[in-house]
């Protein structure tokens, strides 16, 4: 059922999230601290008081604690944008707090429109901040980020429809007294962050208890005198053997390891679209596949069933458990979408051994994979990019002013993640 999820902003709670989140940082989160960058404070404070969409890259399940705790360095408070299943979470309690401390759901490829109405509203009144992550799902990668959806741009370009409408029915002198540009009304802003999860400590025995967790479960012998990426390319081997007999698959001219893993995928996304009946663009890439097959998925889940019978309702409700299954199949192809043979080998950080880590844990144990060690995220505030600037474009060109756009935070996040990379001191294993 689409069943929206409205923010309901609690300010005694934003002041209890805010005193306590020292401990939640350092009990529930291991010790993790942020390091802002020089500037960024600066260039995040530029746009105090204006319409503006926070960008993020999603690296980290632990990211919106992130946001939050740059926010009170910044002196504000945010709304969220989250997938509607993540409010169902421990039974509703992580949707509970989620919606009172502003954040507000919605279904990813669906015309949830409450949602959109939501975020159109909260762009143009321009009260608080708006944080939405534009990669879509979390990438567990921090050298590089996903290709973008292209959701922070549409939604943020309808924002500054609803702006100019308003615009247009005020009079002259009010448009004037109220600081609006050449455009004749605000523009909405779309602001660039990058955060970048570091181990500033040696957590090699951390990783060493991981690999030897990992090996008694797959039925290996532990090799505790093996280099950890001899390790971890035989627990890769074990586990992609295992998933191709569990999919009944079998390679085709595959000569490494990497064919085989991108076969693997491509068999079980084209299986799933069988399923559901779903045609997938050839020259598309996994990832959008991922997408269009998660939003028939959420379609389905999240249908309206106000206008259904009561057997209708329980059919559905049949066929819905069928559908929550193939959840699995998808998160198993994104945990393993931008991984590939050499991915540690290449830049044997610690850093990248832990994330590869991490993939294999949350496979073969389920759950969340919790830190190595203590952490420090590094974060950064790009350039904000002006819509005005692309108005223009917008109203002659809607679907390429928006990918121009796109583009544009793509590439700031990524110079982002690679100047931090290049300040650090990195420890490789």
């Amino acid at each position: 059922m689409l069943d929206f999820k409205p923010p309901k902003d609690t300010p005694f709670l934003f002041w209890w999230a805010k005193i306590n989140l020292p401990l939640h940082m350092k009990f529930s989160m291991r010790g993790t601290s942020i390091k802002i960058m020089d500037g960024a404070l600066e260039r995040f404070a530029k746009l105090r008081g204006e319409h503006t969409m926070v960008c993020p890259n999603h690296s980290n399940r632990h990211d919106p604690q992130i946001m939050f705790s740059f926010g009170v360095k910044a002196g504000e408070y945010f709304n969220f944008v989250a997938a509607r299943e993540v409010f169902d979470y421990d039974h509703g309690v992580n949707g509970w707090w989620l919606q009172h401390l502003g954040t507000y759901s919605v279904v990813r490829g669906a015309a949830d429109r409450e949602s959109f109405k939501t975020t159109r509203r909260i762009l143009s009144e321009g009260h608080k901040k708006l944080v939405l992550f534009p990669e879509g799902e979390i990438s567990r990668q921090n050298d590089t980020i996903m290709p973008l959806e292209s959701g922070a741009a549409q939604l943020s370009f309808w924002a500054m429809a609803d702006l100019e409408k308003k615009a247009q029915t005020a009079k002259k002198d009010e448009k004037n007294e109220s600081g609006a540009d050449d455009l004749g009304f605000e523009p909405v802003y779309i602001q660039p962050m990058a955060f970048k999860y570091t181990y500033p400590e040696d957590i090699a025995s951390e990783l060493r208890g991981s690999l030897k967790t990992l090996e008694m479960r797959l039925g290996l012998k532990v090799e505790e005198e093996g280099s950890f990426q001899s390790r971890i390319k035989r627990l890769a081997e074990t586990l992609l053997s295992t998933l191709e007999r569990e999919y009944n698959f079998k390679p085709k001219d595959a000569v490494n390891m990497n064919d085989r893993v991108k076969q693997l995928r491509v068999h079980i996304l084209q299986n799933l679209a069988g399923i559901l009946s779903v045609e997938l663009e050839p020259s598309a890439r996994e990832l959008e596949w991922v997408r269009v097959l998660r939003n028939k998925l959420d379609d389905f889940i999240y249908e309206d069933e106000k206008d259904m019978s009561e057997y209708e309702k329980e059919v559905h409700a049949e066929k819905e458990k069928t559908y929550k299954t193939y959840y699995k199949d998808l998160n198993r192809v994104v945990n393993f979408i931008s991984i590939y043979d050499g991915y540690v080998s290449e830049r044997s950080t610690q850093e990248r051994i832990a994330e590869v880590l991490e993939r294999m844990e949350t496979e073969v144990l389920g759950g969340e994979s919790p830190p190595k060690g203590a952490r420090e995220v590094m974060i950064d505030v790009g350039e904000a990019i002006n819509l005005g600037d692309y108005w223009s474009l917008y109203k002659k060109n809607k679907k390429e002013a928006v990918n121009q756009v796109t583009e544009r935070l793509f590439s700031e996040i990524s110079r982002m993640l690679a100047e931090m990379d290049a300040k650090r001191e990195v420890r490789y294993l």
